[in-house]
């Protein structure tokens, strides 16, 4: 039995199949939150840059001072990390009558918070994300196909 699709419909479905095209697999460089040592301020500026342009469709150049925050913030973030792996997360004050919390604790806490606000800000976060993301594995693209019907 051949079924042919009204036009109206056809329409609607190659625009569809022209939507669905494949995304490239971008990895990001996340090695610096095992060693902080191997933080890359420049690199990441970069990746981001390419990770909005591919994911979102979206020129990120506009955003280059939302990213440049969010990169020195990292920055921030990963200086009271190693600094906290040198001297641990409580201080001693007063000449050692009295001991606290470390202040590279509350600071990376509060630059922690500004990124993912930076972040929610550029649609880099799963709930804030511009759009829907597609997966591109073989299952997937056959599930999706299977569904558009014939």
């Amino acid at each position: 039995m051949n079924l042919k699709i009204p036009e109206n419909l056809q329409i609607i479905k190659s625009s569809l199949n022209k939507l669905q095209t494949p995304m490239l697999n971008l990895e990001l460089n996340s090695d610096w939150l095992k060693d902080p040592s191997t933080w890359n301020k420049e690199q990441f500026t970069k990746d981001v840059v390419s990770f909005i342009e591919h994911t979102q469709g979206a020129n990120a150049y506009p955003n280059m001072v939302l990213i440049g925050m969010l990169a020195h913030q990292i920055d921030l973030y990963v200086q009271c990390s190693l600094n906290l792996n040198q001297e641990g997360l409580v201080e001693k004050y007063n000449n050692g009558v009295t001991s606290g919390a470390s202040l590279y604790f509350s600071i990376a806490d509060k630059t922690l918070n500004r990124v993912l606000q930076i972040m929610k800000e550029l649609g880099l976060t799963p709930a804030h994300r511009i759009g829907k993301v597609l997966s591109t594995s073989p299952e997937s693209l056959a599930f999706q196909a299977f569904m558009a019907g014939p």
